[in-house]
Formats: structure tokens, C-alpha cells, sequence
């Protein structure tokens, strides 16, 4: 029914898909190193990971902000200081499950 709607895509979607694109790399990189130090139980592990998505979370909302600086500058610090709280939690409980679904997969298989 709605096949062909919003046909070109509005251009932020394809920035979107972009970031998506380059955050998966990122994480693809990153699991290369992961699942080795989660099957030896290395120390601190989960913590490394919390922080890992926690400031990728911030780097992302940094991103965002010094792409469009013109509206930065007009919504004032307390918007930016959600934005960037908001997001970091966003990569915080992401961290945490991306942590604990791979420590269900190791054990599964």
C-alpha cells in the first residue's frame, strides 16, 4: 500500500543509514576483539565495555552537534547537555546488552 512513499528518501535518512553503516564497522571491529577476552573472563571486561558505548554514544551526540553548529548555538547549553546525557545513555544500556547477548551466545554455543 504505501510502496514507493517518500520516494527519493529524505536526504537525512541516508545520512542516517550512513552512520548506521559506519557504527556497525565499528562495532564489527570491535567484537573481533571482544568475544576472546569474554570467553578467557578477563577482569573488568564489563566495565571496558559499558565505557566503550558509553563515550561512543557521546562521540555520535558530538558528531551531530558539529555537523549542524548553526542550530548548536540556538538551542542553548541545558539542550545540549540532554542531548549529549541522553544519547550517552542510549550507548550505556546498549553497551549492557550488547554485553550480556553475547555472553548468552557463548554459552549457548
Amino acid at each position: 500500500m504505501f510502496l514507493g512513499a517518500d520516494f527519493p528518501p529524505p536526504i537525512g535518512f541516508l545520512w542516517l543509514i550512513l552512520l548506521i553503516a559506519i557504527l556497525d564497522f565499528i562495532q564489527y571491529k570491535y567484537l573481533q576483539n571482544f568475544l576472546p577476552q569474554l570467553r578467557e573472563k578477563k577482569k573488568n571486561l564489563f566495565i571496558k565495555n559499558f565505557l566503550f558505548f558509553t563515550i561512543g554514544g557521546i562521540a555520535v551526540s558530538l558528531f551531530f552537534l558539529a555537523i549542524k553548529n548553526k542550530i548548536t548555538l540556538e538551542i542553548g547549553m541545558s539542550n545540549i547537555i540532554i542531548w549529549i546525557a541522553v544519547l550517552a545513555l542510549a550507548g550505556a544500556i546498549y553497551g549492557v546488552c550488547f554485553w550480556f547477548f553475547n555472553l548468552l551466545l557463548l554459552k549457548k554455543f
